[in-house]
């Protein structure tokens, strides 16, 4: 959200009155997420006097239903610095991110999605921490593939959003401000299951830049432990001769909160009007179980509720399993996570056509199901 006239993952940036701009959202809000967006802004108004937070000036409709937020104008983001940076720079800009979130989670309200991109610097160069909140993360799911390799692993496996991914987010920043690359390094060309794969497995190398103290190194690392529990809550390291104040302060939330799920996204390849494969990949737990001889996923024809569809389906191996839907009229397919069941339920329109697939991963690989069509769709690889 560093302009006007950009388009995120999820909504569009525009200009707004004055020195503002807006957030746009594509569709209208439904009354669940309009409630959970109001419930975050109200407890967000509760840190309005912390600067390290870019606040939501107004919650806003355009005339066709669209919701809009309205914010202050940043010139640019953290993503478009060019890395590595200054240790003292990166203590500059860590901070902030730090006490922004500390707030936020004091308040009771979790980011979500700490990225350079949320990163943003005000007109005057000062940096602030933008786009606070789950609610419209939830209703609007980005391509999973998206800042892939900035994203913790619970996240990437089954979305969930809490303060420890939120911490995680905060190493991967600072691992990007160090090295001037993400935690988990970018490969031009790489498969959508393979870069899953890979994130979710390798662990994060260590900073190795020689001026960086060690103290630095091992909060970093502390951060992006894959393990959320191991994520340090409270940092107070000294560096550089600051032994009054801490290098990076993140302070636990005063009362304990369930950790927040929502349903797992995955790589989507999409084609116009034609269900296309999905790779994807969750990391195997201890208890997979390895089947000899071939896997294969059997889905039952759909049962048609008019608006909703039972699925259900059969395999020879237990997996991970993902439902795939294409939905007449609609881009890209979208997938549902079933994690270990044998049946999903799936909210359809009445009158438009669908097609599905279940896909199922486990330690040997993705296995994929046949395609079922609901209301005679012709499905197509």
């Amino acid at each position: 959200m560093s302009g006007a006239g950009e388009k995120g993952p999820t909504a569009t940036v525009v200009a707004g009155p004055g020195d503002s701009v807006l957030k746009v959202y594509p569709v209208p809000l439904d009354r669940e997420t309009r409630s959970a967006l109001a419930r975050e802004q109200a407890l967000l108004s509760t840190v309005s006097h912390v600067p390290e937070i870019l606040p939501v000036q107004e919650v806003g409709t355009l005339t066709d239903g669209r919701t809009t937020l309205r914010m202050p104008r940043c010139d640019r983001s953290l993503a478009t610095v060019t890395g590595p940076l200054p240790v003292e720079e990166t203590l500059r800009i860590g901070r902030v991110v730090a006490r922004a979130l500390a707030a936020a989670h004091t308040a009771g309200v979790v980011h979500g999605s700490i990225t350079p991109r949320n990163v943003l610097f005000l007109p005057s160069g000062e940096p602030v921490l933008a786009d606070f909140g789950v609610a419209l993360r939830q209703r609007f799911r980005r391509d999973p593939l998206y800042d892939l390799e900035f994203t913790a692993p619970e996240t990437v496996r089954d979305q969930t959003m809490d303060e420890r991914a939120d911490r995680y987010g905060l190493g991967a920043v600072l691992h990007f401000m160090l090295t001037g690359e993400p935690p988990h390094r970018t490969v031009v060309g790489e498969q959508p299951a393979a870069r899953l794969h890979r994130v979710l497995t390798e662990p994060v190398p260590p900073i190795t830049r020689a001026d960086v103290p060690a103290e630095l190194v091992t909060l970093v690392g502390e951060l992006l432990a894959a393990e959320p529990g191991r994520r340090p809550e409270d940092t107070q390291s000294p560096l550089f001769g600051l032994p009054a104040e801490p290098v990076l302060v993140l302070e636990p939330a005063r009362t304990p909160r369930p950790r927040r799920r929502y349903g797992l996204a995955a790589g989507i390849l999409a084609g116009a009007g034609v269900l296309a494969a999905v790779s994807w990949f969750l990391a195997t737990r201890d208890d997979d179980v390895v089947t000899p001889g071939p896997i294969a996923i059997d889905l039952a024809p759909p049962a048609d509720h008019g608006t909703y569809v039972e699925l259900s389906w059969t395999s020879n191996a237990e997996l991970d399993y993902a439902v795939v839907m294409a939905e007449e009229g609609r881009a890209e397919p979208q997938v549902l996570f079933a994690r270990r069941s044998d049946h999903y339920r799936v909210d359809v329109r009445p009158g438009l056509r669908y097609c599905f697939q279940v896909q199922g991963t486990g330690p040997r690989g993705t296995y994929e199901s046949g395609f079922r069509s609901l209301r005679g769709a012709v499905c197509k690889r």
